[in-house]
């Protein structure tokens, strides 16, 4: 019986020692695991994790991550990590000069690689075909290669101006068919400002309805197949979801390489064509690109430049309304530059510091894409202490550091067009890691947005017009009453915030205005 109790005793004794040996190792490890050492973020759900916060895109964009975690936000979800960088400092440092590690796109599996076939140049992971469209897309958008379209955005600029003369509450259409018709005269050398360009407004139709199902498959963990990507391997026929976007590549591709066989057709015969996808198809061997991924870069350049130009100069018009004084002022500086005998043209723009502020506010107080595109790290790395791993996607939010008081000051949350000039009334320098734009709207690193200088010289000519030739208001009421135009809330599009939609008064700032710009459409063409 001795030995008995003996064995017994013994036998707990290893098995004592042996669980205490585990644990002791388990919490060694949980020591020494760089996970402990993400940067701060909220609590969890469990085994959901913070779905909750990444889905609630209006807490997401707002100042709020940044007043409660600070420069750095962790979330995490079943698969995935999520930062999310609220300082213009933190994220120039991550995705500018650490740009190596971290220009990677996340994996979104329905909106990259069903819904457009790896072909859609902003989702595309960093790698051999998202370099040699990058590098042909460049080539053409550069800041010197963009001057050849200023004609065309003046032309869009006067017939603007006219439109919102004709009726300023159509504001929101007017804005669209501008931006959709200056960037069909880039890209496809099909103005829509041209009588019965019926193709034209169908090809806006259909891209702008390709956009919107982008959009709405966009956001990643919105989708289980972006958290199981072995969800993709589930056959079509058993899949809806997957159908749908094998479905819609297809017509989507279609419909692409269509809008490029006019001018195809016209450099076949010698003609010479300025518009981007000429320039594209012209050198397409040189940069080993195929007919597909032709026809969807020059898709996407549509895409991008139009409801971004769109969205921007809609809350540039919020601003014009709710600040009579910066309208004020920028009338004053446009009259002693230009007068009232003659519109403005791009020769004026250099002499128009104030009026070039107001964009570059409106880019920096509302940014249409308050948190971007994702970024994804493709190595572990640490920044200031803090675990980075590998895989992890990362957010800019655009909002929290374009009004960084360290950055611009206490006012930040104000619209501000002089916080953009030096002593002298001139442009000044630009706050560091903002790209000589003064807000950080066009992104970071290597994927900082390409049309960025066709999008601003196509902003500049349009508000110098606007401005030159009308006086915005409120509208009133039936008693007279100024009817708000809301600054401070917006329709959530997920990644997309717009205006609330608002009624407007907009008049010829002075008598002759009218007829200066319609002989000066007239004298164009």
């Amino acid at each position: 019986m001795s030995s008995w109790k003996e064995l017994s005793g013994n036998s707990i004794s290893v098995v004592l020692a042996v669980a205490l040996s585990f644990t002791v190792s388990y919490i060694a490890r949980y020591l020494r695991s760089p996970w402990r050492k993400v940067p701060p973020g909220p609590r969890g759900l469990p085994l959901l994790g913070n779905i909750r916060e990444l889905a609630n895109t209006r807490w997401l964009t707002s100042l709020a991550p940044r007043d409660t975690y600070g420069e750095m936000m962790y979330l995490r979800v079943p698969g995935m990590s999520v930062l999310v960088l609220n300082s213009i400092r933190v994220a120039a440092d991550l995705l500018d000069r650490r740009a190596t590690i971290n220009s990677d796109r996340p994996r979104l599996v329905l909106a990259s690689e069903i819904y457009t076939g790896g072909l859609e140049l902003a989702l595309s992971p960093y790698g051999d075909v998202w370099r040699r469209m990058r590098r042909a897309a460049h080539e053409g958008l550069n800041a010197t290669s963009v001057k050849r379209f200023n004609p065309i955005q003046m032309k869009e600029a006067v017939v603007l101006a006219l439109d919102m003369l004709a009726d300023g509450n159509e504001w929101d259409a007017h804005l669209r068919r501008h931006s959709a018709s200056s960037i069909m005269s880039t890209v496809y050398d099909s103005p829509m400002i041209a009588p019965g360009n019926v193709a034209g407004y169908e090809a806006m139709k259909q891209i702008n309805e390709h956009g919107a199902r982008i959009q709405l498959v966009l956001l990643p963990g919105s989708h289980f197949v972006d958290i199981f990507p072995w969800l993709k391997n589930i056959p079509s026929r058993l899949a809806k979801w997957k159908r749908t976007g094998e479905y819609w590549f297809a017509r989507d591709t279609q419909m692409f390489q269509g809008l490029l066989r006019k001018i195809r057709n016209d450099l076949s015969t010698g003609m010479d064509n300025i518009a981007l996808g000429a320039t594209l198809l012209k050198h397409q061997h040189r940069h080993s690109l195929s007919d597909p991924e032709i026809a969807w870069l020059a898709g996407i350049m549509f895409l991008a430049g139009s409801d971004t130009t769109t969205i921007s100069l809609s809350w540039w018009l919020v601003a014009m309304i709710n600040h009579p004084e910066a309208q004020a002022r920028a009338h004053a500086e446009l009259d002693a530059v230009i007068g009232r005998d003659r519109v403005p043209t791009f020769a004026d723009l250099p002499h128009l510091p104030y009026v070039r502020a107001t964009v570059k506010e409106a880019l920096r107080w509302r940014p249409a894409f308050p948190l971007g595109l994702p970024h994804a790290t493709t190595e572990d790395d640490w920044y200031e202490g803090k675990f980075i791993p590998k895989g992890t996607i990362c957010f800019a939010n655009f909002k929290a550091c374009n009004q960084d008081p360290a950055v611009c000051g206490e006012d930040a949350a104000r619209f501000e067009p002089a916080r953009h000039l030096d002593a002298d009334g001139k442009l000044g320098q630009p706050p560091p890691d903002t790209k000589d734009e003064g807000h950080v709207g066009y992104g970071f690193g290597r994927r900082v947005c390409i049309g960025r200088h066709l999008a601003n010289d196509a902003m500049a000519i349009a508000v110098a017009m606007m401005l030159w030739a009308t006086d915005i208001s409120h509208a009133k009421d039936e008693r007279g009453v100024d009817i708000p135009v809301v600054a401070d809330d917006y329709v959530d599009m997920q990644l997309i915030q717009r205006p609330i939609p608002f009624k407007c008064k907009i008049v010829p700032r002075f008598p002759e205005a009218l007829d200066m710009l319609s002989e000066e459409r007239d004298r164009q063409g």
